[in-house]
């Protein structure tokens, strides 16, 4: 019921800030969207988050470059709430880290429109849903980590285009369903792919990258079989003619 009431508030509450607002520049005003979304705050920090400031760049939480926003962070804070779309007209921004909160809900598709991002950690919360395959759009991304969500659906073939991925692409103790796409083997050699609790089936495909990563990478997903796990995959039978 929180959450509903935030949805119906939230067009306006954005209404109500532009008018009052004006002095605030548009990333204070998209941070205001991610405030009206968050229905518990048990830590205070939006409180430092104000209308009537220029720019949001002294708000807790917040980095900025010539008063532009390249950072929210904002992890381990007990947050309840979603993620709002108005998060993806930072065009700047590099770094996004809400792990360990309690959002809920899909991520928002616009959230990719912020093309800049370096670095995207949505780890342990309760995010539901497909992943947006318009997570493409994020060719700059080192680090992802969505693990620890209630996520499902297939696994993106769009997160191979990822080419500049260097640290974690980490999507373990989900609820993604299918097989391991076999384009993941064009995964740069340096990233550490995990993949493990997930409700994963079939034959890990044998190329590339993914001939790199240990059994860990896939563990805890019963029905996936084939290097580098001891799982063999069992041989199709082929029916007795009657």
């Amino acid at each position: 019921m929180l959450l509903f009431r935030a949805e119906l508030g939230l067009a306006s509450f954005l209404i109500f800030f532009t008018c009052l607002s004006s002095s605030l520049n548009s990333d204070g005003l998209s941070l205001l969207a991610l405030k009206a979304a968050i229905v518990s705050d048990p830590t205070g920090v939006l409180d430092t988050w104000s209308e009537s400031d220029l720019v949001p760049c002294h708000w807790g939480g917040i980095s900025c470059t010539h008063g532009r926003v390249t950072g929210v962070f904002l992890p381990n804070r007990s947050f309840t709430g979603y993620i709002p779309s108005e998060l993806g007209a930072l065009v700047n921004l590099r770094q996004l880290s809400l792990a360990n909160n309690n959002f809920s809900k899909p991520i928002p598709s616009r959230l990719f429109n912020a093309t800049t991002l370096l670095s995207l950690d949505l780890s342990h919360n309760s995010l539901s849903g497909p992943l947006p395959t318009q997570v493409k759009a994020l060719k700059y991304l080192v680090h992802l980590d969505l693990s620890s969500n209630l996520l499902n659906g297939s696994l993106p073939e769009e997160l191979a285009e990822l080419e500049n991925l260097a640290g974690s692409l980490n999507l373990s103790h989900n609820r993604f369903s299918g097989e391991v796409p076999a384009s993941y083997g064009k995964i740069p050699l340096m990233v550490s792919l995990d993949l493990r609790h997930n409700n994963l089936t079939g034959k890990i495909p044998q190329i590339g990258s993914l001939l790199n990563q240990g059994p860990t990478a896939f563990s805890g997903n019963p029905s996936l079989c084939g290097f580098p796990l001891q799982t063999p995959c069992q041989r199709l039978q082929t029916p007795k003619s009657l």
